[in-house]
């Protein structure tokens, strides 16, 4: 077992709690890292477990038992001697900025949500929070700010120096209203648009009115689920005119390699499109490939799919996204 793996498998012997106050003192990647190394241990023997257990508590026992005086400890007792203002000054020295501290909790937070959380404070709070993140996470929540109050942000920033208590007391209210944000989010994220552009494409009955019911809620919403409809089941539907138009676009490796696994129906639809010679060619190669990867075959129909969209773009073909009302 390497470093990474023992002490994911001590912690794990520790119980929840004492994994929790043990995982508190370290910074985010090390967590992350034994977080997914503790999801993934398995299979540990008898003579493993002992093996580090055993050298844990060697370990353990060369160590006097007198620890460092924890931030609080500390704190009551400088508190007592100096005074509080006196006290903060010097605890902040020895153990680092408390707000700093506070702040660093916000990398676990979404920055879109972040972002989303901050966007109406003044400008100067927002500059002491980013100021206050780790250079990558304040790239990526004032990426969601509004671009507009960007440039101030990075101004106020720049000019940031000693933060005043009232300002510390404010960022901490922020900091804590972010966190109980944070915290009632599930982090379970669904595509509503995606998903609703897949069960229109798969749906057995009327698409067209349902799109226009979808518009009379919102314009937008049902044009943002249209350009998600772009799915190569789509091709299936098309006019044989306008699937010829297509098929005499796509290279024939792609198509080959497009057309693995797909239902008969659909490359039966596609394969009748072609020539007859270049069909019998497009199948003689669909099997000299043999297997591939899924991943290959979806990202050679994502390919088709940005070929037919481009071809309808440029006003070369109509694409039909539904089933469209007809009239004789």
């Amino acid at each position: 077992m390497d470093n990474l793996e023992q002490a994911a498998m001590l912690l794990l012997s520790m119980g929840e709690k004492g994994a929790a106050h043990v995982m508190a003192h370290l910074d985010r990647n090390d967590v992350q890292h034994l977080s997914h190394k503790m999801a993934r241990l398995s299979s540990i023997t008898q003579h493993e477990a002992e093996a580090v257990l055993g050298r844990f508590f060697k370990g353990y026992q060369e160590q006097s038992g007198i620890a460092r005086a924890s931030r609080s400890y500390l704190q009551k007792t400088l508190d007592l001697a100096l005074g509080d203002r006196v006290a903060k000054s010097l605890i902040d020295s020895i153990y680092g900025d408390e707000i700093k501290t506070l702040v660093k909790r916000l990398e676990w937070v979404d920055p879109q949500l972040l972002a989303h959380e901050i966007a109406n404070e003044h400008s100067q709070l927002q500059a002491v929070l980013l100021g206050l993140l780790p250079a990558e996470s304040a790239a990526q929540v004032l990426q969601g700010l509004p671009e507009a109050g960007q440039d101030e942000v990075l101004v106020r920033i720049a000019q940031l120096g000693d933060l005043d208590r009232e300002v510390v007391d404010e960022l901490r209210q922020l900091v804590e209203r972010c966190m109980l944000m944070a915290m009632e989010k599930s982090h379970t994220q669904v595509s509503g648009i995606r998903q609703v552009a897949d069960i229109l494409n798969r749906f057995e009955g009327d698409r067209e009115q349902l799109m226009e019911m979808i518009k009379l809620h919102d314009r937008q919403l049902a044009n943002n689920v249209a350009d998600n409809m772009f799915d190569f089941i789509i091709l299936g539907r098309q006019k044989a005119e306008t699937l010829q138009e297509i098929m005499a676009a796509v290279p024939a490796d792609v198509l080959a390699l497009a057309l693995k696994g797909i239902e008969p129906e659909l490359k039966t639809a596609l394969l009748t499109a072609l020539p007859k010679r270049m069909s019998s060619a497009i199948e003689t190669q669909i099997e000299a490939i043999g297997t591939i990867p899924l991943s290959q075959a979806i990202a050679a129909r994502k390919e088709i799919m940005e070929i037919a969209k481009q071809m309808m773009d440029e006003g070369e073909i109509e694409l039909q996204l539904f089933e469209e009302q007809v009239v004789e």
